[in-house]
């Protein structure tokens, strides 16, 4: 033999060695299996609350090409956050009719969440808009430029120092 002692292979041990791998990380572990169930449960509208479940909004304005919904007016009364939800679907609907007379309006959806100073006008905005660089351009124009356009009362000193925002989200479609 010359140069280096060229390594033997034990052909039973191979095997032994890789039948026990196999069978050491090719087994499965234990299965959680759902048994099949007939149990149908359900509300009898009897029973129903009088009251709206508590993740549904507060207002909604439909227009014939979009809709905005109130989804929190936090430190705001009622009528204002109603108010103000009126006049961005007011804006969307204006907005939304003159682009789609130019055939730029396509299908979207946002959420604006805005928080509201002391004075009256907005102090932050968080924006989410659904995909598409169309469906961005269309919620700059329609429905997050009318959100930053609204200015609210004054806060009250006496009312205490909650902090005021609003949300809303909007969907719309030619």
């Amino acid at each position: 033999m010359r140069g280096s002692p060229r390594p033997t292979f034990n052909t039973a041990g191979g095997v032994f060695v890789f039948v026990t791998g196999v069978a050491f990380f090719g087994c499965g572990g234990s299965r959680d299996v759902a048994t099949e169930s007939r149990d149908i449960r359900g509300v009898d509208p009897a029973d129903a609350p009088a009251q709206p479940a508590k993740d549904a909004y507060e207002y909604v304005a439909r227009r014939p090409l979009g809709t905005v919904a109130l989804a929190e007016g936090r430190g705001l009364s009622r009528e204002i956050s109603q108010r103000a939800t009126d006049r961005v679907a007011d804006a969307l609907q204006r907005c939304a009719s003159d682009l789609a007379a130019r055939g730029k309006l396509v299908k979207g959806a946002g959420r604006v969440v805005a928080l509201i100073a002391p004075d009256g006008n907005l102090s932050g905005l968080q924006v989410k808009v659904a995909p598409g660089t169309d469906v961005a351009a269309n919620a700059i124009l329609c429905f997050i430029a009318p959100i930053k356009s609204l200015t609210f009362p004054v806060a009250d000193a006496d009312a205490g120092n909650g902090q005021r925002g609003i949300a809303l989200e909007a969907a719309w479609s030619p």
